[in-house]
């Protein structure tokens, strides 16, 4: 467990929760263990989609992947660990209210409506060619609903608006969906990162409500849209 969550990584989703808090003036009390549980999640998904009868990937940040270090069997048990201690630390850091609409949201987004439905029609057209809507789902579900989750948690710790914790949730689609166009981007589709900076555009865009606080979530993203590895 502690290999694949402390083997780097650029830790936007947490960030985007710590931020999307700050934007609704919450406090990094409240945030941190909202976005801790955000990257454990993350980190259990990818353990598991490296696996032989997933994605097959023999490596991850440039390390051994958790299966090709520990075993097959070890790496099952570290995402499925991972995944309950997500749900255990907000249960313990979050009054009740707060906690039982984070654990929504994060389960909406880990789970059959979220990332697991992306990943199994992921591997149903493995090898085939996607439709244009098809790819946009697939891309919806296994990275985009997480960001949207990360972004929305991160409202919900600062008691913000309803109007913001809407404004934020759509930015975190946006965002989700721009990161994969930019990591498609990066295998040689120019077209993609034209696609990426009209969804960049739009994310901004929607920010409007939040004003000057939203100047940092519009950073990151910009900076995330520069990556070339």
């Amino acid at each position: 467990m502690r290999y694949s969550v402390f083997s780097g990584g650029k830790r936007i989703r947490p960030i985007l929760t710590i931020e999307s808090a700050k934007a609704c003036r919450g406090s990094l009390r409240l945030a941190l263990p909202a976005a801790a549980a955000v990257e454990l999640v993350h980190t259990y998904s990818l353990i598991h989609d490296d696996l032989p009868a997933m994605d097959d990937d023999d490596l991850r940040r440039g390390k051994p992947t958790c299966h090709k270090a520990f075993g097959e069997a070890n790496a099952i048990l570290a995402g499925d660990a991972l995944l309950t201690l997500a749900f255990n630390i907000i249960a313990k850091n979050m009054k009740p209210v707060l906690g039982i609409k984070i654990i929504e949201e994060l389960s909406l987004a880990a789970g059959g409506r979220g990332m697991v439905q992306g990943q199994a029609l992921d591997l149903k057209f493995q090898g085939k060619v996607k439709n244009r809507t098809m790819a946009e789902r697939i891309n919806t579900l296994k990275t985009a609903k997480l960001f949207s989750a990360a972004a929305k948690i991160g409202a919900l710790t600062a008691g913000a608006k309803e109007k913001e914790v809407t404004a934020l949730r759509k930015f975190g689609l946006d965002f989700g969906l721009s990161f994969q166009m930019v990591d498609d981007s990066l295998d040689g589709d120019g077209g993609k990162r034209s696609k990426a900076a009209s969804l960049i555009k739009k994310a901004k865009g929607g920010l409007k409500i939040l004003g000057k606080r939203a100047d940092r979530l519009k950073r990151i993203i910009e900076e995330v849209s520069k990556r070339t590895g």
